[in-house]
């Protein structure tokens, strides 16, 4: 369920249906017709001749969002490419706690997907959680460990937290207010978010139509005139490594580069094993040329 829709904004016409072929006399014999590949920028281009025919409204806020990610194309590729790695994990998380498959692009508004992205308040990570929320999703944040920057946890806390959200207000838009700006500002239940969100902070005034402007883009850059490149899904394997080893002596035990490590924890932000108990530190996936096992501390 996509969290843009013409019901929700009645600014879009849905396509027409064509019809069937048996109703126009034909014969079902042809093989179904491929999926049409989108026209480059279509979307855009629709995009500001709505903006030009009407430009009031929650729609043309929408739409003004959506060009403007479609006007950084370098940008949006670049935030997109990063999408690409994490949308595999983030979106099986989406399925398994039954949410819209769009609430994916919350981070292309939060962090851009950038683990290491932290706000003036504090929030942190590719979900930019605040550190008593994370702490009540079970996220460690301490001096050696900030999970909220662990792609895989952070996700599975967030998504928690958006269907704990949703259960709350009952309304998409307002659980989207309610991820930026707390739940106790954005209790729904009354009205509309659009009517209402006037005693809302402006940042979360913007917040909802920029999330669902870029699941808009999100869901067909193509279509924008954004070439989003492939990008190789997050892949990694775990090693039992004693606590206070620097991530660089992974690396050499492995024959890893040692960016790469640092690459797959960022959540270990002291770069090295958090002292007094092991941990499960992630390397490359697939042969390496170093031991499996790992030993040693500080060095």
């Amino acid at each position: 369920m996509p969290l843009y829709t013409a019901a929700a904004f009645r600014a879009e016409s849905p396509e027409p249906t064509p019809p069937s072929r048996a109703a126009t006399g034909k014969a079902l014999t042809n093989p179904p017709r491929r999926t049409p590949v989108p026209e480059p920028g279509r979307a855009l281009r629709a995009a500001r001749a709505r903006l030009e025919q009407t430009g009031r409204g929650p729609a043309a806020e929408v739409d003004r969002w959506a060009i403007g990610l479609a006007t950084e194309p370098e940008t949006s590729r670049a935030a997109l490419a990063r999408f690409g790695t994490y949308r595999p994990l983030i979106e099986d998380a989406l399925r398994r706690h039954g949410l819209p498959l769009d609430l994916a692009f919350v981070p292309w508004v939060e962090s851009e997907w950038r683990s290491g992205a932290t706000s003036r308040a504090g929030a942190a990570g590719v979900w930019q959680l605040m550190a008593p929320t994370a702490r009540g999703y079970g996220l460690e944040v301490s001096e050696y460990v900030d999970e909220r920057r662990d792609p895989v946890r952070a996700t599975e806390a967030a998504v928690r937290h958006l269907a704990d959200l949703h259960r709350s207000t009952g309304d998409w838009h307002w659980t989207l207010a309610a991820y930026n700006a707390g739940l106790g500002r954005a209790r729904a239940g009354r009205a509309s978010f659009w009517r209402e969100r006037r005693r809302l902070p402006r940042e979360t005034r913007a917040y909802v139509p920029r999330v669902l402007a870029a699941a808009r883009v999100g869901r067909e850059p193509g279509a924008w005139g954004i070439q989003a490149p492939p990008a190789a899904p997050l892949r990694f394997r775990e090693v039992w490594t004693p606590g206070d080893t620097p991530l660089d002596h992974v690396a050499a035990r492995i024959g890893a580069p040692p960016a790469r490590l640092r690459e797959l924890n960022p959540h270990l932000v002291r770069g090295r094993t958090p002292p007094g108990r092991a941990w499960r530190v992630r390397i490359p996936a697939g042969p390496l040329p170093g031991p499996a096992a790992v030993s040693g501390g500080r060095r």
